[in-house]
């Protein structure tokens, strides 16, 4: 009895240490969690935004949050799960749950950090008490905030943490975000204390709807919100011309240096006048150059204004203007009547900038312009003689229209009341110069806005009393014409070159088009209504040295197209080349390197750059290589290494087998595959015939339903694979942290006998 007395309390002693032992080793672990907090909320988001809420890993080791945990204030609201899958929160690292991932990266463009879609969302109140509460996947609170609107953060500003590591419940260490993107997912909080950190507050333009000749304001607020005092640093200043919000060397308007030292929160303005301002949208761009500072994401701003000009319903507007004819041509004015009844212009009258007090008259008789229909109001019928098809009955002679300046000027359409029905007040820098008419794009735009006029791109050199040259041009979309070949470093008897090719299934009228090379324009027309058929190349040389090598080039057919421009110079070091429209639109742009020649080759002066596939980015660096003709390029044919993958399974890859010995035929391949989630977190890995991993394709990439890439058969050293069978493996987990897709497939290495 005593013996089993004896062995009953060794067995509850053990029983209790085994219940010790997991209370610590939970508690050790709700210790070690504990250093995940809640560091920011956006709970009033503006729409379409919604709302999220970021956590911070203050510590130096990294923490897996799988089946961590969230719920709000509301006891009735379920409790969510941020994530199901393996998930590690780096150290001093951001993690970004939210209620909807896609909504929040169109948001945060920028963000590159981790984002999970929470299962669920318990919708955060905008005012009143709130909270957020952060449990593991034992369920154990890790952090818990309660908060509410007086704290900050509204109107479409996250609420933020200033210090990281500091009480999660006292307001004084929180407030609203003062970043200009009104939150800092993934990054240091604006309201954390930096050494040195200075911020482009405000960027305001005044007026706000400027004239034509006004004389912009550019008001600019710098705000030293750094810990130290600053002093050395320079507000650049840019004109964005191709509006695409991003500073370039050659766009620099203005740079300030400001030497005297801003202290912490103070703040300094500067205004920057821009006079004489002419018509058309217009875009500036602010950015601090600061090099102590910790934070430069919230350096630049982007502004934007309409200056003149109103926007045409319908009526009579002025269509055409040819200010700068070539003799014996009189100067003329076009007017279209863009409503859907005639107008009479009995008793209208026009004018120029210096005749604007005391217009001339058009007619004192009747003159009907029918709907849909032109009007030419000509000096002399001169105009005949130099456009003998013109339709008379639709032109009017007009010996006292006033003469117009070749630089600037207006031309002024007055109804027979005296009112401006009309109004251009045009630049020789918007189009039409010696010889060529300068035309109107759109007739629902409006008629001062510069962007909206174009140098004639007719034969004829202008369209009197017919419809405006760029009417007829079919509007080519991005990417349908591709940079295809870049020969930078010829030898010393051929010259510089460069190859396009028409990846569209239509006709593109290259009058007008130009190529940008750093920051030269080539133009990549000769003659008028220059066209360039599906499937086409278009090659623009240097010289005619360049037949010295590619003897076949003289003799043109439908598949190419040759262009000779004397000012073209391509870097042998690097550069960006990007292809406009007759608009400035970029259609297509690359920055090429020479470090994406083939490794293999010692020696590549001689060689192109060749693209691989037309359906993969013109900027993918893997896209490109040596070409391995033995001419050292192909202008005007089919790449030597261009491959295509054609195959729709799931995971394909093609050509298979291939060959990558560097001899030009087959020596990449393309990996494709199609997924049934709309975006997806993909793994892509090589494993060689043993299970080992040789290459690692792709590591937790962000992706949409179906992509391709291309393999080059090397490892993850860049060492050549041996011949022989590989698998490929491909996993995908969609962005919701659910379900998983599994793919795989076989890819042969081999050489050539």
């Amino acid at each position: 009895m005593i013996k089993l007395i004896f062995i009953i309390k060794i067995q509850n002693k053990i029983v209790k240490m085994k219940k010790l032992i997991l209370v610590l080793f939970l508690l050790s672990a709700a210790i070690a969690n504990s250093q995940i907090v809640i560091n920011e909320v956006m709970y009033a988001p503006t729409s379409p935004m919604k709302e999220w809420f970021e956590l911070y890993n203050t510590s130096s080791s990294p923490v897996n949050i799988q089946n961590w945990k969230w719920r709000d204030a509301a006891q009735s609201n379920p409790i969510r799960t941020i994530t199901t899958r393996s998930v590690e929160i780096g150290a001093n690292s951001f993690v970004v749950v939210c209620e909807d991932s896609l909504n929040f990266k169109s948001s945060y463009p920028a963000f590159s950090g981790i984002v999970l879609q929470s299962s669920g969302w318990n919708a955060l109140n905008n005012s009143g008490d709130e909270n957020v509460v952060l449990y593991n996947a034992a369920s154990l609170t890790i952090d818990s905030l309660t908060y509410n609107n007086t704290w900050g953060g509204s109107s479409g500003a996250s609420l933020e943490k200033k210090n990281p590591a500091g009480p999660a419940n006292s307001s004084g260490n929180w407030g609203t975000c003062i970043d200009p993107s009104k939150g800092t997912p993934g990054r240091v909080n604006s309201l954390t204390p930096k050494l040195y950190d200075l911020i482009l507050k405000s960027f305001a333009i005044t007026p706000s709807s400027p004239s034509v000749g006004d004389t912009l304001k550019l008001n600019f607020w710098i705000k030293n919100i750094g810990l130290n005092s600053a002093n050395n640093y320079t507000l650049n200043i840019y004109k964005d011309v191709n509006f695409d919000s991003i500073p370039q060397p050659s766009e620099l308007l203005n740079s300030q240096l400001f030497t005297s030292a801003l202290n912490q929160n103070d703040s300094l303005n500067y205004i920057f006048n821009i006079p004489g301002i002419d018509s058309g949208k217009k875009q500036y761009i602010g950015k601090l150059i600061y090099t102590p500072d910790q934070d430069t994401l919230n350096n630049m701003l982007v502004n934007s204004v309409n200056v003149g000009g109103q926007v045409i319903s319908s009526g009579l507007v002025i269509n055409e203007i040819m200010y700068a004819p070539q003799n014996p041509e009189p100067e003329w004015v076009e007017l279209y009547n863009n409503s859907n009844s005639a107008i009479n212009i009995r008793n209208w009258k026009i004018a120029d900038s210096t005749a604007q007090s005391s217009p001339i008259l058009i007619t004192a008789n009747d003159r009907i312009i029918n709907a849909n229909d032109y009007l030419v109001i000509a000096k002399s019928n001169v105009i005949k003689t130099v456009h003998p098809s013109i339709d008379t009955s639709k032109v009017l002679y007009l010996s006292s229209l006033p003469t117009l300046n070749n630089d600037k000027d207006k031309v002024i359409i007055f109804n027979n009341a005296s009112t401006i029905v009309d109004e251009v007040s045009y630049k020789s820098n918007w189009g039409g110069s010696s010889r060529n008419s300068l035309e109107r794009i759109s007739v629902t735009r409006p008629s001062n806005d510069s962007t909206n006029w174009i140098t004639s791109l007719d034969c004829e050199y202008s369209t009197p009393a017919r419809q405006n040259s760029y009417s007829n041009v079919v509007p080519a979309s991005k990417n349908d014409l591709v940079i295809n070949e870049i020969m930078f470093d010829p030898f010393t008897f051929s010259c510089e070159w460069f190859e396009l090719f028409n990846r569209s299934g239509k006709y593109i009228n290259l009058n007008g088009w130009k190529a940008v090379v750093s920051n030269d324009n080539v133009n990549l027309f000769d003659t008028c209504n220059f066209f360039l058929r599906p499937g086409a190349y278009l090659v623009i040389a240097a010289d005619t040295t360049l037949y010295n090598r590619f003897g076949y080039l003289r003799y043109t057919d439908s598949t190419f197209r040759v262009v000779i421009k004397s000012n073209l110079s391509l870097s042998n070091s690097g550069a960006m080349l990007r292809i406009c429209d007759v608009l400035n639109n970029t259609v297509d742009s690359v920055v090429y390197s020479p470090k994406w020649h083939n490794s293999n080759i010692s020696d590549t002066k001689g060689y192109s750059l060749e693209r691989i596939s037309t359906e993969l980015v013109t900027t993918l660096p893997s896209n490109w290589s040596s070409c391995a003709d033995p001419l050292g390029g192909t202008p005007g044919k089919k790449n030597s290494i261009f491959i295509q993958n054609n195959k729709e399974s799931s995971l394909s890859v093609s050509p298979n087998p291939f060959s990558p010995d560097g001899d030009g035929r087959e020596d990449f391949t393309i990996i494709k595959y199609k997924l049934k989630a709309n975006t997806s977190f993909v793994r892509v890995k090589i494993y060689d015939a043993k299970g080992r991993i040789v290459r690692t394709l792709l590591n937790n990439q962000l992706s949409g339903s179906e992509s391709q890439m291309i393999f080059d058969g090397k490892d993850d050293s860049g060492n050549k694979l041996r011949i022989g069978i590989y698998v490929v493996f491909l996993e995908a987990i969609d962005d919701k942290g659910g379900t998983i897709e599994q793919a795989k497939t076989t890819i042969v290495v081999a050489a050539k006998l």
